[in-house]
């Protein structure tokens, strides 16, 4: 391969060739043109710098989307993760202004966490990849291989569920999943 050898023109090429495609697919991903295209970059950054170490067992393509998507899911998890540090904060004020005293935030997202782990295994794992890892309907149909308004019955009995097993804290704990 010519590009395992340092070929800078067949580099060039593969990125023209793949570009747009992979730049729709971060954009699915992400939602925005700016970090879509930092991660497509990233991609082919990735893969220049360790072009004599990459294996490829898919192809260069496969290989590339892979990454992309990758990439892009980090991208995801730790923009997740500043904005549930930000609005951690938002949600204790909202729970104090309730004039409520005997529970904090921790209690519970102890409480929250520990109905989530009684759902139904595809339920829970549908209900976990919404709530905390920002993925859409869509995403979480596509990456479970099921149709979209599976995913959508799924949330709402999860919700149910929720409702029921947490009926005396439902709405402190519709205030946490708001702000989460």
């Amino acid at each position: 391969m010519a590009i395992r050898k340092g070929d800078e023109k067949a580099f060039k090429t593969l990125f023209y060739e793949h570009y747009d495609q992979l730049y729709r697919n971060a954009y699915r991903y992400v939602e925005d043109a700016q970090v879509a295209e930092e991660m497509v970059q990233d991609a082919f950054v990735n893969f220049w710098e360790n072009r004599r170490q990459t294996i490829l067992t898919a192809g260069i393509k496969s290989y590339l989307f892979v990454s992309v998507r990758n990439l892009s899911l980090n991208y995801l998890k730790s923009r997740y993760a500043r904005q549930k540090s930000l609005t951690v904060d938002a949600s204790e004020l909202q729970l104090e202004e309730m004039g409520n005293n005997h529970l904090d935030v921790r209690e519970l997202e102890h409480l929250l966490a520990a109905a989530v782990r009684k759902l139904p295994e595809k339920c829970r794992i549908i209900f976990n990849l919404s709530r905390n890892h920002g993925m859409t309907y869509q995403e979480i149909a596509d990456e479970l291989n099921v149709s979209k308004e599976t995913v959508k019955s799924q949330i709402k009995i999860a919700l149910k569920k929720l409702q029921v097993a947490l009926k005396e804290h439902w709405h402190l704990l519709l205030l946490l999943l708001l702000f989460d």
